[in-house]
């Protein structure tokens, strides 16, 4: 599904960064001060992870695109 629908992989990837983000304020937000600690570092390093990932990917598609051109 990546070499197919790059857009959709990066999409995907994208937003489940996104919720993790939003899961991060879990306990240390004032408007979520009473949500449990430990999902709010879950939903911190799972964050800081997806975007790793999302970096990751986002190099490898463009490697494959670059070797894949036509000359």
């Amino acid at each position: 599904m990546i070499k197919s629908h790059p857009l959709r992989s990066l999409g995907g990837l994208a937003v489940i960064a996104a919720v993790l983000f939003l899961l991060s304020a879990s306990g240390n937000s004032s408007a979520w001060k009473n949500g449990p600690g430990w999902l709010g570092s879950v939903g911190w390093f799972g964050f800081l992870l997806a975007v790793l990932a999302l970096i990751a990917l986002a190099v490898y598609l463009g490697v494959a695109k670059l070797r894949h051109r036509p000359r």
